[in-house]
């Protein structure tokens, strides 16, 4: 490398391209990690082809290669975030003077906001960190949330690493066309072919939510991070990404062995058949001219010999190896009729439990950040019915509940009566998730009816 400048000039350059470099590498990882997320079948193959290209396969084999694809990463993370939205949790925006504002109800059910948080949380599963973008149509005159992951942005952070200063979003505009749009805590522009191109209704270029009374609300985009790492992204979950991508490989090489097998692979001795002559039923192949000393001319089928049941049994073993390391019980996968025994369930679902809990305090601080942005794009693109600045975002989440059967529910509820603790309203109210008055006429409604019936029981 030729040398231009002095000795610290030379070192930054290389450390920026170093930088660069590395940006590159984690996007394409997170491009690969997009892909089996987003189940997109013909980049799946690709990346497959690339793993695959000599190991095992070679690269006449993959020319006409048809890839086995049995999606399990939803199902793994499905499990994992289920049981923390049993019901919607209760959001509510309190009043410097104390009263609620019943405008934050209609707001955040236009804007799809539980839907999106749920969209973050499974994605963030599997990616470790989504940015959740509020964004205001100017046409539509409407805000949207959009949820980003890490493959489509790029954040630099200042001191803590943990905390974005600015981030650059990867979009397509109406002709196809790649551009990043770009944000920090006082600009806002949009960068294509390395040129700053003003956003439209934003010829200023500047940040219009600047002015937000933190500095965590000028950036419109809410982070959700999973686990901490040793930078912005921390790492993804490279236990089901992998596994995902390991069982796609076995199950092609084992159906690929499998078809072989069935139609088997033949050996002609000394046959003088044309090239691409092959058989069907009824032929008759007559071989003449043979000599004494040739060798007798025979047709021989070669055979693999492959422990099927053991290689199914081994692709299992993986499958439920994972799932036990990320805190599910193995018989989620299983296609056994034996059932799990009861204290095991109880085991399983208390791990998940566990889980969860810590999951609600993750998701509680991502949505208090998330529904603060969103009252301060609001405001700025409605001043005239602006949210309380000075209010502050109520949460409440429906309590967890360890999984219960019907006879177990039935003896709680038996036990409850009992003991005086709790009587049918109450009852009627936990379970058809109904207010006192409600429950109370529906019991009398129902009461009247039996009795009304068995009046003209008698009378028959």
């Amino acid at each position: 490398m030729l040398l231009t400048g002095n000795i610290y000039e030379e070192l930054n350059k290389a450390f920026v391209n170093a930088l660069k470099k590395s940006e590159s590498n984690r996007l394409n990882i997170y491009q690969e990690f997009a892909a089996f997320y987003n189940n997109d079948y013909e980049s799946i193959c690709s990346y497959l082809r690339e793993a695959t290209l000599n190991n095992p396969f070679s690269e006449e084999t993959l020319k006409n290669i048809k890839f086995r694809h049995v999606n399990v990463i939803r199902k793994i993370i499905s499990r994992i975030t289920s049981g923390i939205f049993l019901k919607d949790p209760v959001i509510s925006l309190i009043k410097k003077d104390g009263s609620p504002d019943g405008r934050m109800s209609s707001l955040l059910s236009s804007i799809k906001f539980i839907q999106k948080v749920k969209e973050a949380f499974s994605k963030a599963v599997f990616f470790n960190i989504v940015e959740a973008h509020i964004v205001w149509d100017m046409e539509s005159a409407e805000m949207r949330i959009d949820i980003l992951t890490p493959n489509n942005y790029i954040a630099e952070t200042g001191p803590d690493y943990l905390k974005k200063t600015k981030i650059a979003v990867r979009k397509a505009g109406a002709g196809g066309e790649v551009y990043w749009s770009y944000w920090s805590s006082n600009e806002h522009y949009n960068l294509m072919n390395g040129e700053k191109i003003p956003p439209p209704n934003n010829k200023d270029m500047v940040n219009p939510y600047s002015h937000a009374a933190k500095k965590e609300y000028a950036l419109p985009f809410a982070p959700l991070r999973i686990e901490e790492g040793d930078n912005y992204y921390g790492e993804p979950n490279w236990n089901i990404f992998l596994h995902q991508k390991n069982l796609d490989i076995r199950l092609t090489d084992l159906n690929e062995t499998e078809l072989k097998t069935l139609h088997q692979i033949y050996l002609g001795i000394n046959t003088n058949f044309t090239k691409g002559e092959s058989f069907k039923a009824g032929d008759f192949k007559q071989i003449n001219n043979v000599k004494d000393d040739d060798k007798e001319p025979k047709i021989e089928s070669i055979t693999a010999n492959v422990d099927y049941t053991s290689v199914r049994d081994n692709i299992d073993w993986h499958n439920k190896l994972v799932l036990n390391s990320e805190g599910i019980s193995s018989g989620s996968s299983s296609t056994e009729l034996k059932a799990e025994s009861g204290a095991a369930k109880v085991m399983d679902e208390l791990e998940l439990y566990e889980k969860r809990e810590e999951y609600k305090s993750t998701l509680y601080h991502f949505m208090i950040h998330l529904l603060n942005i969103i009252r301060v794009v609001w405001n700025y693109y409605n001043p005239a019915a602006k949210l309380d600045s000075n209010g502050t975002f109520d949460i409440r989440f429906d309590d967890s509940r360890i999984f219960e059967s019907t006879d177990e529910k039935k003896k709680r509820y038996d036990m409850a009566l009992e003991y005086g603790f709790k009587d049918e309203i109450d009852i009627a109210m936990e379970e058809l998730e109904i207010s006192e008055k409600e429950a109370i006429e529906r019991i009398k409604a129902r009461t009247n009816r039996r009795d009304s019936f068995k009046k003209t029981e008698v009378k028959q």
